[in-house]
């Protein structure tokens, strides 16, 4: 069951909300109704619609295996032969991306992440204990206020590796 080719000029015309196809690897997707779907949001699929989504595919999903079984439905057809080839910025980039991930670049430190929390959980004590220490004067609630507003700045930007990281882990 051999699936049908397309130019990269016919993909680029389903671009659209209601119409919405992008390429990944040589290969064309139909996204229209998956896109809602998408743990990343639509407006990702969106942006690459009737374009070559391939470095976005390559940067943003870790556990590819996983995401490849959520897209074989979605497989439609390829790019044709002559048209398949990555431009060379992109081969340029992901020779980038694989060096990078040689080097351990994309390796988490756990004692990194472990004393970020506690600094963390460290600066909204002192928050509180502001508070308890020395009352609720002006000074003393702006400053605190100030302490426990960073300190959950902090953690939105402790956490925010992991809300990209976590839907594509395969439970």
């Amino acid at each position: 069951n051999r699936k049908p080719t397309y130019t990269r000029a016919e993909v680029a015309l389903h671009n659209k909300r209601d119409d919405l196809w992008i390429i990944i690897y040589g290969r064309v997707y139909n996204v229209t109704k998956w896109a809602y779907k998408h743990p990343g949001g639509k407006h990702i699929l969106r942006n690459h619609g009737g374009e070559d989504a391939s470095l976005a595919f390559e940067s943003f999903h870790n556990n590819k295996k996983f995401v490849r079984g959520h897209m074989a439905k979605l497989y439609i057809g390829d790019i044709v032969e002559e048209e398949r080839e990555l431009s060379e910025m992109s081969k340029d980039f992901l020779r980038l991306r694989e060096d990078m991930i040689q080097k351990g670049f994309f390796k988490a430190n756990l004692w990194f992440y472990t004393f970020y929390f506690i600094h963390v959980v460290l600066i909204e004590l002192l928050g509180v204990l502001v508070l308890w220490r020395y009352g609720t004067g002006w000074w003393q609630v702006l400053l605190s206020a100030v302490l426990i507003a960073t300190s959950q700045l902090k953690l939105s930007i402790l956490i925010h590796p992991f809300i990209i990281i976590l839907p594509s882990i395969n439970l």
